[in-house]
């Protein structure tokens, strides 16, 4: 059995008493406590407990039984199995044990509590748990997320269940959160989801860059939490165990059909669950959320419009492909990695953070958007490397060859604009012989169609010319006529 340890007012009395020169005996009459006592703190307290430790607890593998713990292995398991093995007290002893002697990685933690300001931040989370959806046309089975935000301050929380977890859905489950908060914190606090962080890391996590347009766009900075640290966003998974625990359980026997019925019946469960009073704060979470509504910062005019983002590089015709079609920028860029921030409308392109250009989303394949102030100065084209380049690799093929290529790059006002269709051309021709090329060349001249696909069809349908020589006329064998009658008549 453990011995209790005296409270620290005995061993301090104790302590003063022999000061003023009391003997063991003494004290232990004035204090009504017994002499072993007296001597075991007569020479000062003593900080750690002096316990009696049971016999089965010196058989037990303690580094793997708390293990098993960190691990989340039930208590009532690891006794079930110990039990097959050991001698062991009733499961509420051995429990109790546990408590008293947590594992040394445990026991001295530290837990400092945050306090929360009004409208300082929302912590923003998906359960692990999904809800199924029937298509009553096909009987398919969808299943669905659920994706939670809370307040920091209040408790208040929103949630709402989507498809998929994609970037797409959620984008829109924030903009959903922010318009039913009516404004914005100026902290967001996400887990380590990839499309909320890339990479995560303690010091330097790396935020998905739609996500973080988004932030921008409401003004927001993002702290995301430590990978596996649930303390660092504590109200949005209290949020999802009460979802789990409360709404789960009340459509457990209810068929959904649609997202907007299963949506509806979580708002309405929302509203009620928010007026609710809390047991550890003695009000609502909408009590606590009036006070800090009015700290939150106004919403934009618009809803976030989402992008997506990618890197190109600027090709010599002042143009990078985006979809497979041609976007210009200022030539000065051309060689250089610009950043696309593009979605179906538009399609903007930066350097180094500087917007450089904006163009609408073209549709279909090979189409260009240019702009003509973002071609040089003539006499910067006509010394352009890849034109004379292209020029002297088409003369080298032949003549027919070499005046393609110059009609083509004459035929726009700026010639720049023809180089990528020039070397379409020229790498076709480097596909075929000489004489091939030559004659294909001489054909797109000839009818005007200056294309990469023409010159593959004309030099495809040329054929060389075998010229055929008759020497002299062939002679005639007498052994072989036969004339009528037969040999008779010939010898007549």
């Amino acid at each position: 059995m453990t011995k209790v340890r005296k409270s620290m007012a005995i061993q301090d009395e104790i302590k003063r008493l022999k000061q003023l020169g009391h003997s063991k005996s003494k004290v232990s009459k004035l204090l009504g406590i017994n002499r072993e006592t007296v001597r075991k703190y007569w020479e000062g307290p003593v900080d750690q407990l002096i316990l009696d430790i049971p016999d089965w607890v010196k058989n037990l593998d303690w580094e793997y039984i708390n293990k098993e713990i960190n691990s989340k292995t039930p208590k009532t398991i690891l006794f079930e199995e110990l039990s097959e093995n050991f001698e062991l007290p009733s499961y509420q002893s051995f429990c109790q044990y546990i408590r008293n002697h947590p594992a040394d990685d445990t026991k001295n933690k530290i837990v400092v509590r945050i306090e929360r300001t009004p409208g300082d931040s929302v912590e923003v989370d998906y359960s692990g748990d999904s809800v199924q959806i029937i298509n009553p046309a096909t009987g398919e089975i969808y299943r669905v997320e659920l994706f939670v935000g809370t307040l920091s301050y209040s408790g208040y929380f929103y949630a709402e269940f989507t498809y998929t977890q994609k970037l797409e859905d959620f984008i829109y489950s924030h903009t959903n959160m922010f318009r039913f908060f009516g404004g914005v914190t100026k902290y967001i606090i996400p887990d380590n989801c990839k499309t909320a962080v890339t990479k995560a890391d303690k010091y330097e996590p790396q935020v998905n860059k739609t996500y973080q347009d988004m932030c921008v766009h409401y003004g927001i900075a993002i702290d995301p939490a430590d990978g596996y640290s649930p303390r660092h966003k504590p109200n949005v998974e209290k949020s999802v165990d009460i979802i789990q625990q409360d709404f789960f359980p009340r459509i457990r026997n209810k068929t959904y059909t649609s997202l907007i019925e299963l949506n509806s019946d979580l708002k309405n469960w929302l509203i009620k669950k928010n007026k609710q009073i809390m047991k550890d704060r003695g009000n609502t979470r909408e009590y606590y959320f009036n006070k800090e509504k009015s700290l939150l910062k106004l919403l934009p005019e618009k809803d976030y419009e989402l992008y997506y983002f990618k890197t190109a590089k600027v090709h010599p015709d002042c143009h990078f492909q985006h979809q497979r079609n041609y976007y210009s920028v200022p030539w000065n860029f051309v060689g250089k990695e610009v950043q696309i921030k593009y979605n179906s409308r538009m399609v903007h392109s930066f350097f180094n953070l500087e917007n450089i250009a904006n163009h609408k989303n073209l549709k279909g394949h090979g189409h260009y958007s240019t702009i003509d102030d973002h071609y040089p100065e003539e006499k910067i084209v006509e010394v352009n490397y890849h034109l004379s380049s292209a020029r002297v690799r088409a003369y080298k093929i032949g003549e027919f060859m070499g005046a393609l290529v110059n009609q083509m790059i004459k035929m726009d006002q700026f010639p720049l604009k023809s180089l990528r269709k020039v070397q379409g051309v020229l790498s076709v021709a480097e596909c075929f012989t000489s004489k091939q090329a030559e004659y294909g060349a001489e054909m797109c001249l000839e009818y005007s169609r200056l294309t990469r696909s023409a010159l593959k069809k004309y030099s495809n349908n040329y054929r060389e010319i075998k010229e055929v020589k008759t020497l002299e006329a062939p002679k005639r064998q007498l052994d072989l006529i036969c004339l009528q009658g037969g040999l008779d008549d010939a010898n007549r």
